[in-house]
């Protein structure tokens, strides 16, 4: 095995007599060398070590435009420190200051000439093996590294999982103990005021008076009660991922008014104001888990509502892009901005549980971030103490055709307008909102549309798409604006009709537009 390796090693001689490398040449393919180079140009070296990659290298001193001492003087800034490269000089020079300079500069062993064939065998044999066994131990040094590396990456792996369960336990141990601790208070807490309430119902002196007094106070402990019941089932399917996610197609706007219908008493009796905000645009369709959805919006109006003592309550949701933005809005007493991650957490207020001034599970928020995590979107908070909170919440979003019990006569209108419904159109906008509605319109008439945001976009979409029939474009945008865009599309499509559409209504944009082409 290692006669074979020592026949294929990658062996240079550098002479400058044809004479010298003739020898050489003739020696190492008698002893079976199968891969050996050449060169009496010194200069020609380092290219030769770059692309030849020598095990060994046979070297004359005594050469024209670049010694062999400048030969080694280039080869350092090549070899790697941690490579062993033998290089045997063969040099007519037998002074002692040769031998110590060429040994000093980089050679690993030294013969004058004339040398001795068997001799220049052997220390060529000796080198290589040298070479050879400085390689193995470099591997398995290398391999040894590895094997440290990886072993301590796993020691490092276990300390930390252990670590993790040590304190996953911990926060195992303490969310039981306030598990305990909320569900006893939420729980006896509206018991108490059923069974009291209840009680003093059925004495039979009660007046009917007293009757429409205790009623409100027993319904109110009832739903507190049921609200907590439902929250910890809730709770309890989420952790256990036992909730099967069921898409629907609904509106968005039909969860906003049953929120609303449902809250909205509520706010009355606290004479707070409750408002629903909803994007400029035609209603439509859209496929999610209608259940999920309302539930996550529903606690976070409840949330509003339960911190709020004055003012105002707004939610709603606005288009972003490919998804739907929901928030909540309200002026109430706000979050300090350290506690805005703790109040995902289950059974957390912003104050803990010994002072907590306001009733419920304090799973509400865990709730919504999890269901809204399931759906595939995000949730998080802006607050301020005493400022009011904004909670906002994403779900993905396609929007869908606006009425499905409209599809046959969409289809028959298709037939009846088969040109129109081939037109291929291009909405040029960088407003996610204003580009929804204009698709939504234009789904009547064309079912090829194309979107851009930028006027760079806009241009390579023509250019890409030159059987375009109409244009409809914006003419403020960012990086460039549609002017200089419909400047440039007339260069090259002179016939696709281009409609301006824009929020200026200056005297002279619509000339300018024109101008613009």
């Amino acid at each position: 095995m290692i006669d074979s390796t020592f026949k294929n090693a990658n062996i240079l001689i550098v002479d400058d007599k044809e004479s010298n490398i003739e020898i050489l040449s003739v020696l190492l393919e008698v002893q079976g060398y199968t891969n050996v180079k050449t060169t009496t140009d010194s200069r020609l070296v380092a290219g030769f070590f770059k692309s030849f990659n020598p095990d060994l290298i046979l070297l004359d001193l005594m050469m024209p435009y670049v010694s062999g001492y400048e030969v080694m003087e280039q080869l350092k800034e090549l070899i790697p420190d941690d490579t062993y490269m033998p290089i045997l000089v063969l040099t007519a020079d037998i002074t002692t200051e040769a031998k110590k300079r060429a040994l000093s500069d980089g050679a690993k062993d030294f013969l004058s000439k004339p040398f001795d064939l068997i001799e220049v065998g052997l220390r060529i044999k000796n080198l290589l093996l040298a070479r050879f066994l400085h390689q193995q131990v470099k591997n398995q040094n290398q391999i040894l590294e590895e094997k440290v590396k990886a072993r301590t990456i796993e020691l490092e792996k276990t300390n930390c999982d252990l670590i993790l369960a040590k304190e996953k336990a911990e926060s195992s141990d303490r969310l039981k103990t306030v598990f305990i601790q909320n569900i006893s208070h939420e729980i006896r807490t509206p018991l108490n005021g059923i069974i009291g309430f209840g009680q003093m119902l059925v004495e039979p002196d009660i007046t009917q008076e007293a009757k429409n007094e205790y009623i409100p106070f027993l319904k109110s402990s009832a739903d507190r009660l049921i609200n907590t019941v439902s929250d910890y089932m809730d709770i309890a399917l989420l952790f256990s991922d036992n909730i099967v996610i069921e898409e629907h197609e609904f509106y968005p706007s039909q969860i906003l008014d049953e929120i609303y219908n449902k809250f909205n008493k509520t706010c009355k009796d606290k004479k707070l104001t409750l408002t629903v905000q909803t994007p400029q645009l035609p209603d439509f369709l859209i496929k999610s888990d209608h259940d999920l959805l309302r539930n996550t919006l529903s606690h976070l109006v409840d949330n509003a509502i339960k911190f709020t003592k004055q003012g105002k309550i707004s939610f709603g949701f606005e288009v972003k892009s490919n998804e739907l933005e929901f928030f909540v809005k309200d002026t109430g007493i706000g979050i300090e901005p350290k506690a805005h991650g703790m109040i995902f957490e289950p059974f957390n207020q912003e104050n803990n549980l010994s002072t907590r001034n306001y009733e419920g599970s304090g799973l509400g928020l865990t709730i919504a971030k999890k269901i809204t995590e399931m759906i595939g979107g995000r949730i998080w908070v802006n607050s301020a103490k005493n400022v009011g909170s904004e909670f906002y919440f994403t779900i993905p979003f396609n929007a869908l055709a606006k009425n499905k019990s409209d599809t046959k006569n969409v289809v028959a209108e298709t037939v009846d307008t088969d040109q129109r419904a081939k037109l291929k159109i291009l909405i040029v906008e960088d407003m996610e909102s204003s580009d929804l509605l204009l698709t939504i319109t234009l789904r009547k008439i064309s079912r090829d549309i194309l979107h851009a945001k930028t006027g760079f976009e806009a241009i390579d979409v023509c250019r890409n798409n030159p059987e375009l029939d109409l244009i409809l474009m914006d003419f403020k945008m960012p990086e460039m604006d549609g002017y200089e865009a419909t400047r440039q599309i007339r260069q090259f499509n002179k016939n696709v009709i281009i409609i301006a559409q824009t929020a200026y209504v200056r005297i002279g944009d619509r000339q300018k537009a024109i101008e613009a082409g």
